[in-house]
């Protein structure tokens, strides 16, 4: 509907991919964490919260990546 440009489109499934990939990988630590320390552990709650943490930051990022695409095609730039 409103016609992006193909920048922009790269920069939209840019910013989708790393949040993907970064939910991949937060994933596979949380895996690998409870495979090794299947019993709590203050280290392996960290872990999970910094993996937890860094999609949050994906996220955010994706989040204003498409906001500032979204503001410049309705500012016309």
């Amino acid at each position: 509907m409103l016609r992006f440009g193909p920048l922009s489109w790269a920069l939209v499934a840019l910013a989708i991919a790393l949040v993907v990939t970064a939910e991949l990988l937060n994933t596979a630590l949380e895996a690998v964490v409870d495979l090794v320390s299947p019993e709590e552990h203050p280290l392996a709650k960290r872990a999970k919260d910094i993996a937890a943490a860094g999609v949050l930051v994906a996220s955010l990022g994706a989040a204003a990546a498409g906001a500032i695409v979204l503001w410049m095609h309705l500012a016309g730039r």
